[in-house]
């Protein structure tokens, strides 16, 4: 379970020594128990229809019951796990409060915001949201502790949590050239959208910055956009 540690000057929430352990060692240990019974999934699947699409595919999987081709099987599923794993337990923030300020530290990245600039604070999925006093994202990270830990430690700290976004009902889905946003903007989210397909997750960052200066706040569901105007003080 996600922890959080709450002495007297700060609150630190952060991924649980037990959840890195299951990230680290179960998710690849599933992933080789998937990819072993793969074939084997896949014999069945050929015996069940004739008329199975994709059938030479499933076939090639299929054939795998050698003991070194379920050994080289094996192994490729343990390094797929492993990335798995790694980059769940990677991409989750440190999260560091004080009464002054809260501190976002992920790889190579460590973002502080003074407490008066923050107008928001709540969580969208596995993400932590801070918004400004003009709802602008001042942080959007992932965050792998539990929802009623994270509003504890907030709301403990003098933080204004909410316990959803407040603007949620604003947002609209994005379609290419949107007649209500301007050329630029609508520039600005089609290249983000594929920069959300590729799963680059700093450009994707980058370039919601940039949208908001034309004026607009921007969130994602999977590979999705939806929109809203900014919220002016």
């Amino acid at each position: 379970m996600p922890t959080s540690d709450l002495p007297r000057d700060r609150a630190v929430l952060t991924m649980s020594p037990a959840a890195r352990l299951a990230a680290l060692v179960g998710i690849p240990a599933l992933a080789v128990l998937g990819g072993l019974l793969l074939p084997v999934l896949a014999r069945w699947l050929l015996d069940l229809s004739p008329g199975l699409p994709m059938r030479p595919v499933v076939r090639f999987v299929g054939a795998a019951d050698r003991p070194w081709e379920l050994a080289i099987n094996a192994a490729i599923w343990l390094v797929v796990g492993i990335g798995g794993g790694s980059g769940l337990v990677s991409e989750s923030a440190k999260v560091t409060l004080t009464r002054a300020e809260v501190r976002v530290d992920l790889p190579g990245r460590t973002r502080t915001v003074p407490r008066a600039d923050i107008a928001a604070a709540f969580l969208d999925g596995r993400h932590l949201v801070l918004l400004d006093r003009e709802s602008r994202h001042l942080v959007r990270d992932p965050l792998r502790v539990s929802g009623p830990v994270v509003a504890r430690a907030f709301r403990e700290y003098g933080y204004p949590w909410r316990d959803v976004d407040p603007y949620a009902d604003r947002y609209r889905r994005w379609v290419p050239d949107t007649p209500e946003l301007p050329a630029e903007a609508n520039a600005v989210l089609a290249a983000r959208e594929i920069a959300l397909k590729k799963k680059a997750r700093r450009e994707v960052r980058d370039l919601r910055e940039v949208v908001e200066k034309f004026g607009f706040a921007v969130r994602d569901e999977q590979d999705r956009q939806y929109w809203r105007p900014l919220v002016r003080s």
